[in-house]
């Protein structure tokens, strides 16, 4: 590491340190300060702090606006009582980040297999670090004595900020992984242990059934070639935690998903790959593929969010694939979303009329499915359709920022975020008390 990456990082460090004010600041004043400081890093330190720049020539340091701006909304949503999870986030950003590339860059070993440019050490020493900092902070600002659950909570709150800052995003790092393990850490909060910390409750024989079943499943698929060898073997493993933690109903509405997509993936698969915009491989999904779709439903259930989130981000999933499958197809004269203005067929995040109707009947199709499946309620239907719905624009939105902007989204990251946003939006329209 460069002197100048040493000095910045100690300075993303000594920032942290500003957390432990949460114990005193009023949640709007703390705002007021986290705002303030990006308006200084966007403003002043173009001018005067070239030195912290990771790139002296450019105009901005998006890692440099990006901490703060975070650090601003952590402190909105969790105003309140709430306000020591952001706190605790904080203070996994500021010390596990810079731990991870401290340790990563001198120490090395192994990369990670689904990041080759990051490394086992670094992983292991974000968490470690992020983690017995955010119990600190956490204990700090809260006044609580230290008990089992809350380092257990933080802990494991740690370890998915580690991992969602080593996955591929095509966005800076402080941008992917602070608000959803901010959101872990609440939904734990609420109800400890969560059902990945209850795996004894589960019958044996309810593991051995879910374990035949999509072993079966994988077997076949493959055989068929629906799938790749590797997303045979991810659906199985996706299939068994989603079996075993959300019941048949979840499983079923897996399937659903699985069968509607791959059915739009074949459709007219000829005529997309003759405009070059098929999927590769005759549209066989593999590992990534089932990771970018199924990781954010998966974790729902390890978490016990409640099921209306779990339907939303499989509708948003099944509505961006339609309307990626369907715009291809059908969709004669696509346009950003930002500006409606028209843009070339196969541009990243372009929307059209025929694959904004798909993507809408997706979500509501899969919405019913999860009602009929008696994951939720009819009256959440709305709810997560339009989760599902606004999910899948919301990752269009995002594409075509980048194009703006200049950065590009990592396809697979781009699935999990819409499944996400999905999640989170028909959880909020499900209301507090709904079930």
């Amino acid at each position: 590491m460069t002197a100048a990456e040493w000095k910045r990082k100690a300075v993303h460090a000594g920032i942290g340190l500003f957390a432990l004010t949460l114990r005193w600041l009023d949640w709007r004043l703390a705002a007021a300060c986290a705002v303030a400081a990006l308006l200084v890093n966007v403003i002043v330190l173009p001018r005067l702090g070239r030195g912290l720049y990771r790139d002296p020539a450019a105009r901005h340091d998006v890692g440099i606006i990006a901490y703060p701006a975070m650090v601003a909304l952590l402190i909105l949503v969790f105003s309140g009582k709430h306000i020591p999870i952001a706190a605790a986030v904080w203070a996994m950003m500021a010390f596990g980040d810079p731990a991870a590339s401290i340790a990563g860059r001198t120490v090395g070993g192994p990369t990670l297999p689904w990041n080759s440019g990051k490394t086992w050490v670094g992983l292991l020493s974000n968490w470690a670090v992020g983690g017995a900092a955010s119990v600190l902070v956490f204990l700090f600002v809260s006044r609580r004595e230290p008990s089992a659950d809350a380092v257990a909570i933080l802990m494991i709150g740690a370890a998915i900020y580690a991992f969602l800052e080593s996955v591929r995003a095509g966005i800076d790092d402080n941008l992917v992984g602070a608000l959803p393990t901010a959101l872990a850490v609440y939904q734990m909060s609420l109800a400890f242990p969560p059902p990945l910390l209850r795996l004894a409750e589960i019958p044996p024989r309810h593991w051995a059934a879910a374990l035949a079943v999509n072993a079966a499943a994988a077997a076949l698929t493959g055989a068929l070639g629906i799938v790749r060898r590797s997303g045979a073997v991810a659906g199985a493993i996706a299939g068994f935690l989603i079996l075993s933690f959300g019941g048949w109903g979840a499983y079923g509405l897996l399937w659903a998903f699985f069968l509607a997509g791959t059915i739009a993936t074949k459709l007219g698969y000829r005529r997309k790959a003759a405009l070059g915009l098929a999927q590769a491989d005759t549209g066989r999904r593999g590992a990534a593929h089932v990771v970018a779709n199924c990781l954010v439903p998966a974790a729902l259930l390890l978490l016990g969010v409640r099921t209306v989130a779990f339907v939303g981000s499989f509708a948003a999933a099944l509505a961006d694939t339609l309307a990626t499958e369907v715009g291809t197809l059908f969709g004669r004269r696509p346009v950003s979303p930002l500006t409606l203005r028209p843009v070339p067929a196969g541009t990243p995040g372009a929307v059209s009329l025929p694959g904004t109707a798909a993507s809408l009947a997706g979500a509501v199709v899969l919405a019913l499915v999860g009602a009929g499946l008696g994951l939720i309620p009819s009256g959440l239907v709305l709810a997560a359709a339009a989760g599902g719905f606004l999910g899948a624009l919301a990752e269009s939105v995002l594409a075509a920022m980048g194009r703006r902007f200049l950065f590009r989204l990592d396809h697979e990251f781009a699935n999990a975020f819409n499944t996400f946003v999905g999640a989170m939006i028909a959880l909020r329209l499900s209301g507090p008390a709904a079930s």
